[in-house]
């Protein structure tokens, strides 16, 4: 499929977006850059403020969780391929830890209104047929002595066609998964327009987010490895999420609490 890259931030949905949301006012789209992330702190440090947006189609040097390196397109799937977007907000610090969830619930909302199937593993993975089709990182950053949040996310849209070396064979494409073609600028729109609504949530009631969050979960009733830097690994049920979205396992020793961590799904807890 041949899809016609348009500027984005002019695209009418796009425009309509911003004059009618009361979270975001300014989008940037570029074809490539090094990061969305650090586009968008610097144009926040030129004094563009928070409530602006960065896309790109593909990036050079995009991160993910814990200082990774984020590898948003495999060999022979660019442009339409992808979409990495960063959104910059100001939210109350009590809700800060929540974030990660409402982004997932925005992504995966756009992902179902494009026929899509999706869930979410704890803590920042979006899934399709079990694969991994969308990531999310949100950074902290003080500008102007205020503090800032970074939300990204990569959204994996059309690799079909396109083939996996071991390090990708994991992931997978919203195309691939629903066996059609993507309407990128649609799935861009849906994920903004869903997120503004999550983030204003989180400001009045962040229990909502959470009761959203649990409705998509992948890794609740689940048993898990949990992966954490500089500590052994835990092994438990995945029994819920806390207020502050960190996730609640039953293991053998007791109610343990993860506030970071890689977790693996080991099988299914009731099966």
């Amino acid at each position: 499929m041949k899809v016609a890259l348009v500027d984005l931030a002019v695209h009418r949905a796009v425009v309509g977006l911003l004059e009618s949301s009361p979270t975001w006012h300014t989008l940037v789209h570029h074809a490539e850059v090094g990061s969305t992330q650090d586009e968008a702190l610097a144009l926040l440090r030129e004094g563009t403020p928070p409530g602006l947006i960065v896309v790109a189609d593909a990036q050079r040097t995009g991160r993910g969780r814990l200082g990774r390196p984020w590898r948003d397109s495999v060999s022979g799937a660019t442009g339409p391929a992808n979409l990495a977007i960063t959104a910059t907000v100001k939210l109350p610090e009590r809700s800060v830890g929540l974030v990660p969830l409402a982004v997932g619930v925005a992504v995966a909302e756009a992902y179902r209104a494009a026929g899509g199937m999706p869930r979410l593993k704890w803590p920042n993975d979006v899934l399709l047929d079990g694969r991994k089709a969308a990531g999310i990182l949100v950074e902290r950053h003080t500008v102007a002595e205020e503090p800032v949040l970074l939300i990204g996310c990569g959204l994996n849209l059309d690799w079909r066609g396109v083939e996996r070396d071991a390090e990708a064979a994991g992931w997978i494409s919203l195309a691939e998964s629903i066996a059609a073609d993507v309407d990128r600028v649609k799935v861009l729109v849906d994920t903004l327009g869903h997120l503004g609504a999550a983030l204003g949530q989180l400001r009045r009631d962040p229990a909502v987010v959470l009761r959203d969050y649990r409705g998509w979960s992948a890794t609740l009733g689940e048993a898990v490895r949990v992966e954490r830097p500089g500590r052994p690994p835990l092994f438990g049920e995945a029994v819920d999420l806390d207020a502050d979205g960190r996730l609640v396992l039953r293991t053998e020793g007791g109610r343990a609490v993860v506030d970071v961590g890689d977790v693996i799904h080991v099988r299914a807890a009731t099966g």
